[in-house]
C-alpha cells in the first residue's frame, strides 16, 4: 500500500523537530529492520537511516526549510511504522 506524504510543508518549528527526535529516541528499538515506504521507496537498514537523518536535524534544525524533505521522510516513516504497529499486534 502506498503512503501519501500529507506531512511536507517548508518549515518546520523547532518543537516539531524535537518531538520528532524525541519519539524516535524512545522507540528506536521497536523499528523494523526494514521497511517498504512505498512502491519506490525501500529502505534496507532503517535503524541506520533514521539515525542518520536525525544527526543531520540535530546538527542543522535552525534552517528547517533546507531540511524540510528529510523532516517530513522521518514524519512519514513514523507514520507508516505508528501504522503497521496498530495492525500487526496479535
Amino acid at each position: 500500500m502506498a503512503v501519501k506524504n500529507t506531512c511536507y510543508k517548508k518549515k518546520f518549528t523547532k518543537a516539531e523537530i524535537d518531538e520528532c527526535i524525541d519519539w524516535y529516541a524512545q522507540h528506536m528499538d521497536d523499528l523494523p529492520t526494514s521497511l517498504k515506504l512505498d512502491g519506490s521507496i525501500d529502505i534496507p537498514d532503517l535503524s541506520f537511516t533514521v539515525q542518520q537523518m536525525i544527526v543531520h536535524l540535530k546538527e542543522r534544525a535552525k534552517d528547517s526549510t533546507v531540511y524540510s524533505g528529510q523532516f517530513s521522510l522521518l514524519e512519514l516513516i513514523r507514520s507508516k511504522v505508528q501504522g503497521s504497529q496498530t495492525t500487526d499486534k496479535k
